[in-house]
């Protein structure tokens, strides 16, 4: 221990404002604000992951949060009911691996395997519908990446029964439907053989930890959840130190000495609460954004994945530690602007944007522009039309394409200087509401809705250089509605009409697929919200508020709009985007500025004596 002696004459920063920056790591200061003593603390949180395809509970699962493995499940969404798809997790997506030799749910997994060597056992099978006659099993099957074989079987038959350790060291315990049981049973890769029991008999608990040092969690011993923990030291269980919210069906992570609990079910609804195990004591720590129950979890107590959950959750969840912790995105409201109207075109930054056109419900040629408070009236484009599509910055962007119901279709392209449009070179293709993105000297705009062509939403990309317009290589499927991010030979098209979960990536010469969106999405959306690897996209259709975020290989959910509308304009960046007007059903004047997820520091303040 540090001695007086020792720390005599060191002094401690006086600083009227805490820190920011990482430097401040080990540090402890005074903050003559608050008057108080303060450092950085090391907390955990939980941030989205990549959707599973196909979502479900009681499912299990086993690996580490950037190689994992999810295998079985319930959906009543599915038919049968009951699933043996496998998926395996990078790190950021979902991809299909072998399926279970036999559908099951309620399955049991060594949750510290890996991908490539995983273990379950266990289960039942109910077809649809539910509830009808069920199948329980006790057989064990492994993984090895690809393909699952069979293994010895588990002494006992049933669900809820829980599992620690690999595919050559495991442990099984506690006992499901259609009892409750204190069954334990130790595994070496090839059989299973009964130890000493547990001490409280109990179904859907939770462990972490190996085959000779395990913590059972929680679970249903009826009438109430259980906050009750056992610690299994290889031969025997003690009862040790409870935690806070009693649950079943919850997920966990971690080893005996290092675990976390998150999830689960309170005899009354899925709860999203998490706690972590020091080996001795239990500590809150943030909750899931998802609550569920009978999830799959796996990992370690600072590096944790939430996956699934009854009854049809895909949602998957990261759990990390540092000194930083997100501080959510957020939607707030903006100047109103002073035409209500949608499907007009949109460009340029939060605080330095322009809208153009659209249907207010007479369709217009008058232009607004943001500041980043308020809209102020810009240069009339050269006629009123609804579907212009623009990209672009206030004071240099370019228009093109839209339509009035006679003469219909046009093809025409404009250029703004920040207070007046002029007409400059056609687009090769008449249409509305294409994509686009990028600057006047290199834009690009692709696809859109053309009633003169066959098929009508086309697969045109054209290029831009200041004057002309050329060919680009088409896109893989032709949409309208659909929106754009990033420049003229890094660009993301996504969603629109007739594309539905779709996302094509523009090299500067062809279009390959990207990460699907969360759900078919036909309208709204921002448009240059970013770069081909980072922007938002709010889904449209129906007037929906739901805002989605791609980081260039999967799209996760993001905080909704305050008000759902349909077909607004969009401008801005990934981390400071904007959305104004658009239907809800009515023509809505209402602007709204996002701005994207940022880490913060956790602080500690420290008491004195």
């Amino acid at each position: 221990m540090t001695t007086y002696k020792e720390i005599f004459g060191k002094q401690i920063k006086q600083l009227s404002t805490d820190p920011t920056d990482a430097g401040a790591e080990g540090q402890v200061w005074y903050n003559t604000t608050s008057g108080t003593f303060k450092t950085v603390l090391n907390v955990g949180s939980w941030s989205s992951g990549g959707n599973l395809s196909t979502g479900r509970g009681r499912l299990g699962g086993a690996g580490t949060q950037t190689s994992g493995v999810v295998f079985g499940g319930f959906s009543a969404a599915l038919s049968p009911v009951t699933t043996g798809v496998t998926e395996e997790y990078n790190g950021s997506a979902w991809t299909g691996g072998g399926a279970l030799p036999q559908a099951k749910f309620g399955i049991a997994s060594a949750t510290s395997g890996s991908q490539t060597a995983a273990l379950g056992w266990g289960g039942r099978f109910t077809p649809a519908p539910y509830p009808s006659p069920n199948t329980y099993y006790n057989t064990t099957e492994e993984y090895n990446g690809s393909s699952w074989t069979g293994g010895g079987n588990y002494p006992i038959s049933g669900v809820g029964m829980a599992g620690t350790g690999t595919q050559t060291a495991a442990l099984g315990f506690a006992q499901g439907t259609p009892n409750y049981g204190t069954v334990t049973a130790s595994y070496n890769g090839s059989t299973w053989t009964a130890v000493n029991s547990m001490n409280t008999a109990r179904s859907y608990i939770a462990g972490f930890g190996t085959q000779t040092a395990a913590i059972a969690t929680g679970g249903n011993p009826q009438p109430s959840q259980s906050t009750t923990v056992e610690s299994w030291d290889g031969t025997n269980w003690t009862t040790v130190n409870s935690y806070t919210t009693g649950r079943g069906q919850a997920g966990a992570s971690g080893v005996q000495t290092s675990g976390l609990l998150f999830g689960g079910y309170n005899n009354t609804a899925s709860v999203t609460a998490t706690e972590s195990y020091d080996g001795t004591n239990w500590s809150a720590q943030t909750s899931l954004a998802t609550a569920r129950r009978y999830l799959a979890g796996f990992g370690t107590s600072s590096s944790a994945l939430a996956a699934g959950g009854f009854p049809s959750i895909t949602a998957t969840e990261e759990f990390n530690t540092s000194i930083y912790s997100p501080i959510a995105a957020t939607w707030a409201s903006g100047g109103a602007l002073g035409t209500a109207r949608d499907k007009a075109g949109g460009f340029g930054l939060q605080t330095a944007a322009a809208v153009v056109g659209g249907e207010t419900p007479s369709i217009t040629n008058a232009t607004e522009e943001y500041d980043g408070s308020s809209w102020t009236a810009g240069g009339n484009y050269s006629a009123p039309l609804v579907g212009i599509t623009a990209f672009g910055i206030q004071t240099a962007g370019v228009g093109f394409g839209g339509y009035v119901p006679s003469p219909g279709y046009t093809n025409a392209t404009n250029e703004y200087n920040g207070s007046s449009w002029t007409t400059v070179n056609n687009y090769p293709q008449s249409s509305n509401s294409s994509g686009a993105c990028g600057t006047l000297a290199a834009g690009l705009g692709f696809g859109g809705d053309d009633t003169s062509a066959s098929p009508r939403n086309t697969t045109t990309t054209a290029e831009y250089d200041g004057t002309n317009w050329t060919g680009g290589g088409a896109l893989g499927t032709g949409g309208y509605l659909l929106r754009g991010a990033g420049t003229q030979t890094a660009a993301a098209a996504v969603g629109g009409q007739g594309r539905g979960s779709l996302t094509e990536e523009y090299n500067g010469t062809s279009w390959t697929a990207g990460g699907a969106p969360l759900a078919p999405v036909t309208g709204g959306g921002t448009s240059q919200a970013g770069t081909q690897d980072a922007f938002i996209y709010i889904s449209g259709g129906s007037a929906s508020a739901s805002t989605q975020k791609y980081d260039g290989t999967v799209f996760s959910t993001s905080t909704s709009l305050a008000t759902g509308r349909n077909n607004g304009s969009g401008a801005g960046t990934a981390t400071a985007g904007l959305y104004a007007g658009g239907r809800e059903p009515a023509f809505s004047t209402a602007t709204e500025e996002y701005t994207g997820e940022i880490q913060a520091l956790d602080y500690k303040t420290l008491t004195s004596s």
